[in-house]
Order: C-alpha cells, then sequence, then structure tokens
C-alpha cells in the first residue's frame, strides 16, 4: 500500500442547492456556506451529496449522524459529537475538529486534510481506506479502534492512544509519534526505514528495552 491507495471520492452533482439553514430535514444535493449551527441537536441527521463550506458546529449534539458524498471545507466541529456517525465517500478539508468525538463512528473512503483534530475521539470506532493528510492529531484517542487500509500521512499523532487497536494495511509516513501510546500493539504497521529510525527510542520503550547513553 502506497499514500496514493485509492480513496473513492464524493459523488457530488454539479447543481447544489443553496441553503441559508440547517435543519432535522438535513442536506441533500445542497451547499451550506458559513452558516452558524453552533450546538445544534438532533439525531440522526443525514447529510448526502451536498458541501459545507465554513459552517460552524461546534458542540453540536449529532448522534448517529449519516455523512455520504459529501464535502467538508473549512468547517469548525470542535467538541462536537458525532458518536456513532457514519461517513463514507467524502473529504474533510482545513476544518478545526479539536476534541471531536466520533466514538463507534463507520468511516469509509474518507480524507481529512489539513484538519486539527488534537483530542479527537476515535475509540472503538472502524475506519477503512481513510487518508489523514498533515492533520493534527496530538493526543487523540484510538482506543479499540480497528484500522484496514488506513494512511497517516505527515500528521502529528504525538501522546495519541492507540492501545487495544488493531492494524490491517495501515501505514505511517512523515508522522510525528513522541510520546505515541500503545506503540507496542503497532504490529503490522508499515513505515519507512528513516521513520523506524526517528522513532526508535519510542519502539525500544515499548520494547522495555533501556536505552544507555553514549559512554555508559
Amino acid at each position: 500500500m502506497t499514500p496514493g491507495v485509492r480513496v473513492d471520492p464524493p459523488d457530488l452533482p454539479d447543481d447544489l442547492e443553496p441553503k441559508a439553514t440547517l435543519d432535522a430535514f438535513g442536506l441533500d444535493c445542497a451547499v451550506l456556506g458559513p452558516v452558524d449551527a453552533a450546538g445544534i441537536r438532533f439525531v440522526a441527521l443525514a447529510i448526502d451529496a451536498s458541501r459545507l463550506d465554513g459552517t460552524d458546529l461546534s458542540g453540536a449534539k449529532l448522534p448517529n449522524l449519516s455523512v455520504r458524498d459529501s464535502e467538508l471545507e473549512r468547517c469548525n466541529l470542535a467538541n462536537a459529537d458525532l458518536r456513532g456517525a457514519s461517513l463514507r465517500r467524502s473529504r474533510v478539508r482545513g476544518a478545526r475538529l479539536t476534541g471531536l468525538n466520533l466514538a463507534e463512528a463507520v468511516a469509509e473512503d474518507l480524507e481529512l486534510t489539513d484538519c486539527r483534530a488534537d483530542l479527537a475521539a476515535f475509540a472503538g470506532a472502524r475506519l477503512e481506506r481513510v487518508r489523514f493528510s498533515s492533520t493534527v492529531l496530538g493526543q487523540a484517542d484510538f482506543q479499540g479502534a480497528r484500522l484496514k487500509t488506513v494512511v497517516f500521512e505527515d500528521c502529528d499523532l504525538r501522546e495519541a492512544d492507540f492501545t487495544g487497536a488493531r492494524f490491517d494495511g495501515v501505514e505511517l509516513r512523515g508522522c510525528r509519534l513522541d510520546g505515541l501510546r500503545g506503540a507496542q500493539g503497532l504490529k503490522g504497521v508499515q513505515m519507512p526505514w528513516s521513520d523506524v529510525l526517528d522513532a526508535a527510542g519510542l519502539f525500544a520503550s515499548a520494547c522495555g528495552v533501556k536505552v544507555l547513553a553514549d559512554g555508559e
């Protein structure tokens, strides 16, 4: 697997209907601009074949959200609760996702690029054909997550927690791994040799190897 692994793109129509608000009916073939929807609460909201551009969903409570064939550009989902969400054939770019809760979510054919997702929760999530690019994931929680055909490229994973996660065809490329938890369970993860050398101290610690200072 390479960073060019195929992630199916969103199937967006050419003409999208402009919408001014996000309500319980969700979005279908629509475009929503920089609307303030912070703190909204809906269960099983559906966003289908739509684009959100600059929309503020910070602190929203949207359990079991369904996002399909959609793009989220420069949106704010900081501290939003999307527990149990389903995200398929979608792209998220330049978004603020600090503290986002995607626990128990299912993501397939998803791209996250240039996002800030520190402290985000992916615990128990199932991720398949997902690409994280140039994304901050410091202290993110991946405990018990299942990752299949997932690429982390040029990401900040410092102090992220992968305890109990399962990996199948996962690559880490050019990522910062300082303080990463669960490193002893990274069996099967693929990394360039130069990255392995850079993370040698992390892996030695995970294996219980004491590193001696020069001259000891």
